[in-house]
Parts: structure tokens; sequence; C-alpha cells
């Protein structure tokens, strides 16, 4: 298996921007790009009528997830024309962060540097970022929504998708655990990651048999955003406050969050290790088949969602622009047989049109039968 290191860099941002984001994509020079619909969730303060009905509840928004991979020396111009043509400095924006990738030879992508955007602002960029995804049964996403949002973390997103793996190998047993599921992102400082990572876990009981997966991945540079609660009600809001001393101390180095549930989260589990990320983005219909075929090869299942592909110049692609991605957590040692049999599968051949990227996985949990 050949690799050639790349950066991904995921932008999120609510629907009314994202006319603004491919527009800073043509201006970067990016040819192709994947783009992804879901809901954004944040907390709406309710003002009521003569406080009857007051408080705060969950707001759903339209949003949509560009990914794209560049070189690793264009990341901050990247990042930066995004960052700067969506105001993404402004709370409530969206974010735009960066991941380092080993991008499988064989994949199609954006290879040719980057040029910076003539004028774009400088945005401060935050380091040492982590992003963390939990999968759970379709319905239990607000769950952990909740559980995210009352930590204090900013626009978690939920997607859809269809399981496959467990569910596979269970018989008539497989009625009782929906095909359907629900996948929450949520991007955080990396020095957080482990006690919301544990608070999550205890928020979604995933200790519990069918419950769901969960794992945290490294990130590096980027802009979260700071929006957690709608319709504040003083001159100037908690976030923009944050952003304004972030701003001036450089970095967000200086925020240390005290986890109500972080002790709880934090006692001895059975965490997951020495795992990579290795996710697949391939045309509609194919999906299905490349997944039983890595299963086959040592991976232990996926969850399947749609997204689509579009070109910024408008040019004929033989890519299709209807895509479908999956993200399968497996052992370092597996990585060579399930990329060995996906090439074999056909990812690459022009019916496929696949991409594969290698990335490494800090820690996953899911339920574990006890060892006798």
């Amino acid at each position: 298996m050949e690799t050639v290191k790349a950066a991904q860099i995921t932008c999120t941002v609510y629907r009314s921007f994202i006319g603004k984001a491919l527009a800073a994509l043509a201006a970067l020079g990016v040819k192709e790009y994947h783009l992804q619909a879901s809901r954004a969730i944040v907390l709406r303060r309710k003002a009521g009528i003569l406080g009857i009905g007051a408080g705060i509840g969950l707001e759903e928004q339209p949003a949509d997830k560009i990914t794209f991979h560049v070189p690793e020396g264009s990341v901050e111009a990247a990042l930066q024309g995004l960052a700067s043509a969506c105001s993404l400095s402004v709370p409530g924006h969206g974010s735009v962060v960066s991941e380092e990738v080993a991008m499988v030879r064989g994949s199609a992508w954006n290879e040719q540097p980057l040029t910076p955007v003539p004028g774009a602002d400088q945005v401060a960029l935050q380091g040492d970022l982590a992003s963390i995804t939990c999968t759970v049964q379709r319905g239990r996403g607000n769950n952990i929504v909740k559980a995210v949002l009352g930590l204090g973390i900013p626009m978690p997103q939920v997607t859809t998708g269809g399981g496959t793996g467990l569910r596979d190998k269970l018989g008539l047993i497989r009625v009782a655990l929906p095909a359907e599921k629900d996948v929450v992102h949520a991007m955080v400082a990396g020095h957080e990651a482990a006690d919301i990572f544990g608070s999550l876990i205890d928020a979604g009981r995933l200790d519990q048999f069918g419950a769901g997966f969960i794992y945290s991945t490294p990130l590096g540079m980027g802009v979260l955003n700071n929006m957690v609660i709608r319709g504040q009600r003083h001159s100037a809001s908690i976030e923009q406050i944050i952003a304004a001393v972030d701003d001036l101390k450089g970095s967000a180095d200086w925020r240390k969050r005290a986890l109500e549930a972080g002790e709880k989260g934090a006692r001895k589990r059975r965490y997951l290790e020495n795992l990579v990320n290795l996710t697949l983005i391939c045309n509609e219909g194919r999906a299905s088949d490349l997944v039983h075929a890595a299963m086959a090869a040592g991976a232990g299942g996926a969850t399947i969602s749609r997204l689509s592909h579009a070109r910024t110049d408008g040019a004929p692609s033989p890519v299709s622009p209807a895509r479908e991605t999956t993200e399968l957590v497996v052992g370092k040692g597996a990585v060579e047989a399930i990329v060995g049999a996906l090439e074999e599968a056909g990812v690459f051949d022009g019916e496929t049109a696949g991409i594969i990227t290698v990335s490494p996985v800090t820690f996953a949990f899911t339920h574990q039968s006890r060892r006798r």
C-alpha cells in the first residue's frame, strides 16, 4: 500500500454561507470537493410572554459540511481563505479545521498547491484540536447533542446513515437493532477531548450492548465556532468575549474547562487503542459491496452516509455527483489487508472512483463483553 501525505480540510457552515464558501474554494484553486448535508444544533434562549414559556431549548438549522484534500503546504491558505470569506471569527457562522491524513495512491484529489486569496483577512488559528464522532441508533442522537451543548461545546452536527457490521452478524436478533443511525460530530480543544469523551459515553450509555460507538481523532489548526446559545440578552455575548480574549492571547490555550461530569467520565474504562480511521468515499451504490469486502478482510463494520461531489470550474468529471462515504475504525495491523481487499473489489476503477485516506484514532469505545 503506497500513500502520500496530505491534509483534509473540513469547513462546516450554515446553509446561508455556502455560496461564500464555494466562491472561496474557486478563488483558492480547489477544483473538486464533497458536500454533506447535516443538522447543526444550538441552544436558543426563549423570552416567552410575560415570562411564561421562557427558557432554553434546542434549535436545528440546516448546515453543510465541505471536505477536500490539499498538499500539506497549502493548509494555512485554505483555512484563512475560508475563514475570511465566511467571517468564521464571528461566533455562530461556522468552523474550518485541518487534519493530517495519508492518501492511498489511486485516490484522486487536489494535488496542486493552492493560491492564497488576495486580501483575505488573517484570522487567529487555534491549534491542538480534536474531533469526536459518536454513532448511535436513529432518534438517539439528540441525547448526545444535549450532552455536547451542556458541556459548552458549540455547533454539534448530526448526519444520518445506514449501519452494517454487528447487526449483520446477529441473525434473528438483528430486528432489535435498527439499521438507521444518527452520527453526531463535534470539534473540541485537544486538552478537553479525554474528559468530554468520557462524559459522552455516560450520556449515551455507550457501555450497553448495541448502544453505539464513539471515537476521537486529532486535528491540526482551525477556527471553531463559539456560538452555543442564540438569543443572548446582552450587548456582548460570552462567545464574543471568549473570541476577543482568544485574539488577544493569540490562541485558546488559556481556556481550561472544569467539566461537571469530568471526574465521572474519566473513570477507568477499557478504551480501544492502536486504531486508525480508514475513510472511504465512492460513487453511490458501491459502498455496501466495498464495506463487505473490508469486513471480510478484518473491518468490524461501518455506517454509510450520502454526500455529493462537484467541481468549482463546472468542468465534466468522471466522478458521479452522487457519492457515499463511510469511516472504518480498524486496527493498525489490519490496514494493509483491508486496503488490498478494497483494491481487489475495484475501489479505484471508473465505476467506483474511490478515495481512501488513513488517519490516527486517539481512542475509541463501544460495549465490550467482559472477559472471564
